[in-house]
């Protein structure tokens, strides 16, 4: 930080970012939706916990928070491999989650209108339509109207989402 800039200053600027995430992963600056291809992926690159447990986006050295109307990341591919299940979040980057690790952190849940959501890295990622239609051949239902996703032999349940996490 640059030791002219007034500490409070800089902290008013970041609560007047005017950026908002909106359900469906598409970012807006002062009411109006940002469009541009790479500016919407820095800005999804960028998402973070702030200090005091806020959502923020960073571009290069400074950021802003963040109003998440739902879940800070998103998932806009998915892709089944056998037991493991590679998703791409919205900032381009790919990651692996084993039916396993699924099962076990309760990672993959369903909540209101039908929204998919993973646990990717920690954090509450909620999948495109996109990235739900490809899910669709590998989603079972099992008795009691309870749903699982298929992965390799193995059934992973989905469970009830529990909304958006409390700032921290």
């Amino acid at each position: 930080m640059d030791p002219k800039i007034d500490p409070a200053l800089l902290e008013k600027l970041r609560e007047a970012s005017g950026l908002r995430l909106d359900r469906e992963g598409g970012f807006w600056h002062q009411g109006e939706p940002i469009e541009h291809a790479r500016t919407l992926a820095v800005l999804h690159r960028g998402i973070h916990r702030a200090p005091d447990g806020r959502w923020a986006t960073r571009i290069g050295a400074e950021w802003g928070y963040l109003d998440v109307e739902d879940a800070a990341f998103f998932v806009r591919r998915v892709e089944i491999a056998g037991e493991t299940l590679r998703a791409q979040l919205a900032d381009g980057a790919w990651t692996e989650l084993a039916a396993a690790a699924l099962a076990e952190s309760a990672g993959i849940t369903l909540g209101a209108g039908d929204a998919l959501y993973l646990r990717v890295n920690g954090e509450r990622a909620r999948l495109t339509r996109a990235a739900q239609l490809s899910l669709s051949e590998a989603v079972r239902e099992l008795p009691g109207g309870t749903f699982a996703l298929l992965l390799g032999d193995r059934l992973v349940a989905i469970g009830a989402d529990k909304g958006p996490e409390p700032r921290r």
